[in-house]
C-alpha cells in the first residue's frame, strides 16, 4: 500500500493535482492510515497508564518490600518483575494507601530515583535506570532493520512465590515455539533467542506451580526475578472416584501412537556431566548436540549425535585417576528417554515386578497429571526402582517421572554402573536418581530435560578414611526442528557412549554464541574459576 501510494506524489511537496485520477483518495487513504497509528499509539498509552491511576486502598503495615510488592499484586492484579537485590526485597517498608494511584504508592515504596519501572498489559517491570526518572510506561516496541541481527539475551531466576525459594528445573522457552533451557540448582537461568522473537512471549514453568507468562520486550537486558505461584487442584474440580493405576500406566503405553513423536525429529540439546570428590570439582563437562531423535518405536541405538561444541575441565591426580570409571555419556542420557527405553516400571507384563498406587492429581506444568507411585514387588531382591509417574489425566501421555534405585537393594547396582576399578578400592552406592520431564511441540512430546545424580563412597584397602564421590550427567532439549530430517552422514556421528573428561576448558559465555545451556550453579562456578584450563571448541 505504501508503494502504491508513493508513486501518486507529485513532484511539489504539499501541492495536490486534482486532474490526477485517484490522487485525493490517495491522501486521504494516507490521512486515514495516520489516524489509525495515533489512534492505536494513543490507545496504547491509555492502557498502560490506566494500570498505574488505579486508585488502591490498603491498610497500614509494616512488612518487606517483597510482600509489599505482594499485597499490591493481589490488591490490583498486576504482575511485578523485578531483581529482588536491585530493589532490596527485604528492605522494611510501611505500606498504607487510601485510595491513591497505583503509581504513587510504588514512587514511596521503592523511594529511589535511580528506579524506574515500565508497564505492558498487566506486567510491571521495576528497573534501573541511568537517569532518574519517575514513571517510563513502555509502549509496543518496533525493531529496526539495524536491530533485526541482535541476539536476545534475558537472565533472571525463578523462586517460589510463596516460600521465595529457587525452583530448580523449571522450563524456560517462548510460548508456542520449540527453543528454551532450564533453570540450575539455583533456580537461575539464561535465555538466547533471535531478535524476531522480541514481540513474542516467555513462559515459565515447572510442576505444581501456575505457568507464568511475559512479554519479551519487557526483559531484554534485564536480569529479572521470576515468582511463580503454587497451583493446588481443588478437590470441587475432581470427581471423586475409584483410579486403576495399573490401567493408568497401561492407557499411557498405549497412547504413545497418539502422544509421542513417530516420525524423527532434530533435537539441538545441551549435555554436562561432573564429578566431585570431597566438594572438590575434579571433572566437568559440557557439550552441544544435534540429535537425530529416531521414533519412539526404535531404540535408543537408532539414534545419531553430532557433536557441535564442547568444553571440559579435568583437575585430578594419581590418587584420583584410573580407580573407578563409572558408566556415563551420551548413551546414559539418552536412556533416560523412558518413553521410548521403556523401564521395568512402565512395562505392565503379565508378572508384573512392580506394584503401583494411585497418590494424587496434581498439577504439572500448565496440565493436571496423575501422580502414580511405583516400587518393587516384595520378594523381588533385585536392584530396581522406586518413585513416582506423571501421566495427564486427559490424554495419557507420559508427562515426567521421579525416580531412584531402591535404597535397599542399591548395592547390588555397583557392578551394572562400575566399569572399572582398582583391587584395592572398595565401593558403596549411597543414592542414585533420576528426573526426566516432556514438553509438548505441534501435538507431539519430546524428552525436555533429564538428569542423573549418583553418590558413593570409596575406600581403600589399609584405609580408614573414605571419599565421597557425587557425579550426575544431564540434558536439556533447546529447539526442535521435525522438517527436513534425516539421519547423519557416518563420519558426522559421535559415537554415544564417549564419557567427556579429557580435555580442560575455561567458562567463557561469549564461546557459545547463540546456543541455549544449563547455567552452572554458584558452587560450580566458584570450582571452574579456580581451575587452570583452556579451550576446546569442535564444529
Amino acid at each position: 500500500m505504501e508503494q502504491s501510494f508513493c508513486r501518486t506524489i507529485p513532484a511539489a511537496p504539499g501541492t495536490i493535482n486534482s486532474d490526477l485520477p485517484g490522487r485525493k483518495a490517495a491522501v486521504s487513504t494516507r490521512s486515514f492510515f495516520i489516524c489509525l497509528i495515533l489512534l492505536a499509539f494513543n490507545y496504547a498509552a491509555t492502557a498502560q497508564t490506566s494500570l498505574l491511576d488505579k486508585p488502591v486502598t490498603i491498610p497500614r503495615q509494616s512488612t518487606t518490600l517483597y510482600n509489599a510488592l505482594n499485597i499490591i499484586s493481589e490488591n490490583t492484579g498486576c504482575l511485578f518483575i523485578y531483581d529482588s537485590r536491585l530493589v532490596e526485597s527485604d528492605r522494611r517498608v510501611k505500606l498504607e494507601a487510601s485510595n491513591q494511584p497505583l503509581a504513587k504508592i510504588l514512587d514511596d515504596l521503592l523511594d529511589n530515583p535511580a528506579l524506574g519501572y515500565r508497564v505492558i498489559g498487566q506486567h510491571i517491570l521495576i528497573y534501573k535506570i541511568s537517569k532518574p526518572a519517575r514513571v517510563s510506561v513502555q509502549l509496543p516496541i518496533q525493531v529496526s532493520l539495524a536491530d533485526s541481527g541482535k541476539q536476545l539475551i534475558i537472565r533472571g531466576n525463578v523462586y517460589d512465590k510463596q516460600g521465595n525459594k529457587p525452583v530448580p528445573y523449571a522450563s524456560v522457552g517462548i510460548s508456542g515455539e520449540s527453543l528454551g533451557t532450564i533453570t540450575n540448582a539455583d533456580g537461575y537461568f539464561v535465555l538466547r533467542l533471535p531478535a524476531g522473537f522480541r514481540g513474542s512471549t516467555m513462559s515459565v514453568s515447572h510442576m505444581g506451580y501456575f505457568t507464568r507468562e511475559i512479554p519479551i520486550s519487557l526483559l531484554d537486558d534485564q536480569k529479572v526475578d521470576v515468582f511463580l505461584e503454587r497451583r493446588v487442584i481443588s478437590l470441587q474440580e475432581v470427581i471423586i472416584r475409584y483410579i486403576d493405576p495399573m490401567a493408568i500406566v497401561t492407557k499411557a503405553m498405549q497412547q504413545r501412537e497418539v502422544n509421542n513423536a513417530v516420525e524423527p525429529a532434530y533435537i539441538t540439546t545441551f549435555y554436562r556431566e561432573g564429578v566431585q570428590k570431597n566438594n572438590r570439582y575434579i571433572s566437568y563437562s559440557e557439550a552441544v548436540f544435534k540429535v537425530f531423535k529416531s521414533s519412539y518405536r526404535f531404540s535408543e541405538n537408532a539414534d545419531q549425535v553430532k557433536l557441535l561444541k564442547s568444553r571440559k575441565i579435568q583437575n585430578t591426580n594419581a590418587k584420583d585417576t584410573v580407580m573407578l570409571k563409572l558408566k556415563g555419556g551420551i548413551l546414559s542420557a539418552l536412556q533416560l528417554d523412558i518413553v521410548k527405553t521403556v523401564p521395568g516400571f512402565l512395562d505392565i507384563s503379565e508378572t508384573p515386578e512392580y506394584t503401583y498406587n494411585y497418590t494424587d492429581l496434581v498439577p504439572y506444568n500448565d496440565r493436571d497429571a496423575y501422580a502414580i507411585s511405583f516400587e518393587q514387588v516384595p520378594g523381588i531382591e533385585d536392584a530396581l526402582y522406586k518413585g513416582t509417574l506423571y501421566i495427564d489425566n486427559e490424554n495419557f501421555a507420559i508427562l515426567g517421572a521421579d525416580f531412584e534405585i531402591n535404597p535397599d537393594h542399591i548395592d547390588k547396582a555397583v557392578g551394572s554402573l562400575v566399569l572399572k576399578k582398582s583391587r584395592r578400592l572398595s565401593v558403596k552406592l549411597e543414592k542414585i536418581s533420576y528426573k526426566v520431564s516432556y514438553s509438548s511441540f505441534n501435538g507431539r512430546y519430546y524428552l525436555n530435560h533429564a538428569r542423573c545424580d549418583l553418590q558413593l563412597k570409596t575406600r581403600l584397602r589399609n584405609r580408614l578414611v573414605s571419599d565421597n564421590f557425587r557425579t550426575f550427567l544431564e540434558i536439556a532439549a533447546c529447539h526442535i526442528d521435525t522438517t527436513n530430517v534425516v539421519r547423519f552422514d557416518r563420519e558426522q556421528v559421535l559415537k554415544p557412549n564417549v564419557v567427556f573428561s579429557d580435555v580442560p576448558y575455561i567458562y567463557d559465555e561469549s564461546f557459545w554464541g547463540d546456543y541455549n545451556i544449563i547455567t552452572p550453579e554458584e558452587k560450580l562456578n566458584e570450582a571452574l574459576s579456580r581451575i587452570n584450563r583452556k579451550i576446546e571448541e569442535i564444529e
